[in-house]
């Protein structure tokens, strides 16, 4: 009993950290859930292994004494059934109890157990109750609330037993089922009897007072006061309503004022003696083997017991063990340095490192199997070695041997004695989060490092970028004044001052850009802009660029692109820009450069979500230098990027105006092959796109459209862009295949409405193409070219051959519609790239300046 009382003050510790766990504010609903299931499933196998009846939690309501009833049950205490199903067919209610003696006296002696019945009425029980937190309190009536289990406040924990239940764990079994056995207080209150057969009520002293029992060789007085002296004896009692007479024996249990009473009957011990042994003398004789024998019997049991607290003791320590680790990745194991062979190794080694628990058992040295480095193996003398009582530690890191996981542990060894035996204690304490903090940290001392250097690498550049415009700037207006009156040496110095200017105007304004960036004070300015004149200003700038290197410049569209967005323009354009510039800049003459717009999918409602691309075959970038180009101030230095001006910053910045949109800005490069950068980014869409309204291409009369070009993808982007329209889209992949598909529709009465022709085309050109069209069909069809090239150069051309209006690439639904108004119209004027010059003369002009000079 004891045993039961210690093990329950051994619990309080894991059931208060569970119950902070359950009751704690900051706690998930699945962690709650999860640390109740592991609570319940833990006391199961306890009730298993220990064999009571019920686990309570204990209120610290209700338990004062109650003198007002003449039940034998007449104090209260509210409890929380552990083990009790409630409504929901699921355990745990509350349930009040009844007892004989105030629970909070025997809490307070931290003694004994006591006898109680359900309210409403049942069998009898032992209730066995500590403080939750393992102490006495100070008086009876003071208690310490301990915590709550859901909404249920407790101050104290127990356990019960029914009188079957207590008497089998305590493994009492006397002359079958013919005797029986007591524990009563020195009062004669019975506290529990091991068979139901055999009615003493509730009181011993009651029972032998009355007529029906006779006591031989003492009176009941003389045994009653020794029970209360706590002395032991024996007693022949002859019972009338049963016609039976009992051998009696008594023996104080030792502690919490219980008492054991046994009954027999002299039947049973006697047995098969003869009537003449049934003298006085020889009745005596046969009471002091019986008490012998029953003592031997304890004795036996006594030493049984003890053998099942040692092997319950061991049990309960590694339980404990393997609670405490089941949520870690911590590992303990004990083992002998003679055999290696393993007394315990906690049961979480086969989640942490996937090692079977008989494998390591069978020998401790099958734990180096998961070193991820050569470990020098453990030996008998090494290990001997090693002063008891003192510890050796290391690192050490761990593999999980099925799955991709490493761990790395502090491995500590402690020698130690047990039971006059070696016995080795290691401990694989987890520090993998340390080893990666201290990683990390060390990573970021290296990033700054390395952004300290950029920085200063970058001022020493700098230095020359800025003083070399300057001192051409500075230069060229010391030239002026010296050659002021030749106006065509003047004209040359001021352009060349204008380059230079503008150079160092860049420079500037990227460090600026970079400054706000690295600030936090960037900010975006969200309008709504057109998507198509945004790609049409952004191909009119690369063009000349482009064209002056002889790059083939090319823009395709994939998928339904919008028309009108909301977004910063600028930025957008700056990053664009950016780009396309290095791709002009850093591809060598006569290269290929794409600009691609692709539709995705969409992930957020309203939005357009779009991948920009720009890809060229220039020279490239090493493999390293791909992992820096959006660092701060990061350059390639190589043969190919000599004399080739730029700060360092532009993608940088480029990087930060994307993240900051929300999107994604990715490189793929090889030296000597090109680079492809992938711009992802999502806009909200302004409004529907004119393109939805379907009764517009009726009443203009388009329903069938040929597009002809040698580039398949640019034919599939306009069909795509076209889809939801209602007009059907064909295309021809060459001049002269077109030719071939307007004659044959002609002919069948399947006349196109228009026809969009490319400029340049391998086997037959727009111009050759649209005089054999007109041939066919005369002048009734619009024909438009698609062209990226300046009109100003074809457009004579144009006309001759029958073509009525240009449009730019890439295609846009809104341009083919201005151009099909402006057919219907009567304008046949086409689209000019650039303005016209506009004339302000006579306009007055105020300029408010604090600079003179700029004045």
């Amino acid at each position: 009993v004891e045993n039961y009382r210690g093990l329950m003050k051994s619990w309080t510790k894991y059931i208060e950290n569970s119950m902070k766990i359950i009751t704690d504010e900051n706690s998930t609903p699945e962690e709650v859930k999860e640390r109740e299931g592991e609570f319940f499933e833990f006391m199961r196998a306890q009730q298993d292994y220990w064999g009571f009846n019920n686990f309570y939690f204990i209120s610290d309501k209700n338990n004062e004494l109650n003198d007002h009833s003449d039940e034998i049950f007449v104090n209260p205490v509210e409890t929380y059934s552990l083990f009790d199903k409630n409504e929901n067919d699921t355990y745990g209610k509350p349930v009040t109890l009844k007892f004989r003696r105030t629970l909070s006296e025997l809490i307070k002696a931290d003694e004994g157990g006591v006898v109680g019945v359900r309210e409403g009425g049942g069998d009898q029980f032992m209730l066995f109750a500590v403080r939750a937190d393992g102490k006495t309190t100070d008086t009876p009536t003071t208690y310490t609330y301990k915590g709550n289990y859901g909404e249920f406040r407790y101050f104290a924990i127990g356990l019960s037993f029914t009188s079957e239940a207590l008497m089998k764990a305590l493994a009492i079994e006397l002359f079958g089922n013919n005797g029986v056995c007591f524990i009563a207080l020195k009062d004669g209150n019975v506290l529990l009897q091991t068979s139901l057969n055999h009615q003493i009520r509730d009181n011993l002293n009651d029972f032998l007072n009355k007529d029906n029992a006779k006591v031989s060789y003492k009176d009941i007085e003389e045994m009653q006061r020794e029970w209360t002296e706590d002395k032991d004896g024996t007693a022949l009692i002859y019972l009338k309503d049963s016609d039976t007479e009992y051998y009696l024996t008594y023996k104080p249990v030792g502690f919490a004022g219980w008492m054991f009473v046994g009954f027999v009957p002299s039947s049973i011990v006697d047995g098969g003696m003869s009537r003449f042994r049934l003298f006085t003398i020889v009745v005596m004789g046969a009471v002091f083997v019986v008490i012998a024998a029953v003592v031997a019997v304890m004795l036996i049991l006594n030493s049984r017991r003890k053998v099942k607290e040692r092997e319950v003791e061991i049990k309960s320590r590694e339980n404990l063990l393997d609670l405490l680790t089941m949520n870690t990745n911590d590992i303990f194991v004990l083992f002998s340095p003679e055999n290696f062979k393993a007394e315990y190794v906690s049961s979480n080694i086969s989640k942490v490192i996937g090692l079977d628990l008989e494998t390591v058992k069978a020998d401790v040295r099958n734990l180096l199997l998961a070193a991820v480095n050569t470990h020098t193996p453990f030996t008998t003398e090494g290990l001997k070695s090693l002063p008891v009582g003192k510890t050796w530690d290391t690192d050490i890191e761990l593999h999980h041997i099925t799955k991709d996981e490493s761990y790395w542990f502090q491995l500590t060894l402690f020698h130690s004695l047990y039971n006059g035996k070696d016995r080795c204690i290691m401990m694989f304490s987890d520090r993998t989060k340390e080893r990666k903090l201290n990683e990390n940290l060390k990573d970021a001392l290296e990033i700054a490092k390395s952004a300290n250097d950029a920085k200063s690498n970058f001022l020493s550049n700098m230095s020359h970028d800025i003083r070399t415009p300057m001192n051409a700037i500075l230069g060229f207006a010391t030239l002026l004044a010296k050659d002021a009156d030749k106006p065509d040496k003047v004209r040359e110095y001021i352009r060349k001052i204008s380059f230079s200017g503008n150079h160092l105007l860049s420079l500037i304004n990227d460090i600026l850009d970079m400054s706000k960036i690295e600030s936090g004070k960037t900010t975006l300015n969200i309008e709504e802009f057109g998507f198509p004149e945004f790609l049409e200003e952004l191909y009119s700038i690369i063009v000349p660029q482009a064209n002056a290197k002889k790059h083939n410049f090319n823009v395709y569209t994939k998928g339904l692109l919008p028309e009108r967005v909301l977004g910063d323009r600028l930025r957008l354009n700056q990053v664009l820009l950016n780009l396309l510039s290095n791709a002009v800049k850093y591809t060598p003459a006569g290269g290929n450069i794409e600009l691609t717009v692709e539709s995705l999918d969409k992930t957020v409602h309203n939005h357009t979500h779009l991948r920009i691309s720009v890809k060229d075959n220039g020279i490239g970038m090493s493999e390293q230098f791909v992992k820096e180009i959006f660092d701060p101030f990061a350059r390639e230095v190589n043969v190919h990027t000599k004399g080739i001006q730029g700060t360092g910053l532009g993608m940088a910045i480029a990087k930060n105006i994307v993240n900051l949109m929300g999107g994604t800005l990715s490189v793929e490069s090889e030296e000597g092959k090109g680079s492809t950068f992938n711009l992802e980014i999502e806009l909200a869409i302004a409004r529907h796109a004119q393109s939805d309204d379907k009764d517009f291409w009726l009443n203009h009369n388009v329903t069938r459209v040929l597009v002809v070009d040698d580039e398949e993808d640019i034919c599939t982007g306009v069909q795509e862009l076209m889809a939801d329209t209602g007009v059907e889209v064909y295309y021809a992949l060459g001049g002269r295949q077109a030719v071939q598909m307007v004659s044959e529709a002609f002919d069948e009465n399947k006349g196109y409405n228009i026809v969009l022709l490319d400029w340049k085309m391998p086997d037959m050109d727009g111009i050759e193409t649209a005089k054999h069209i007109r041939k066919k069909v005369g002048n009734d069809v619009p024909i438009m070219v698609l062209t990226s090239y300046s009109f100003d150069e074809i457009e004579e051309e144009a006309k001759d051959a029958g073509i009525n209006l240009f449009l730019p690439k890439p295609f846009f639904i809104s341009n083919f519609r201005n151009a099909i108004e402006k057919l219907s119209d009567g304008e046949t004027k086409e689209f000019k790239n650039i303005p016209g010059s506009v004339s302000i003369k006579g306009l007055k002009v105020l300029a408010a300046e604090d600079n003179e000079i700029n004045a």
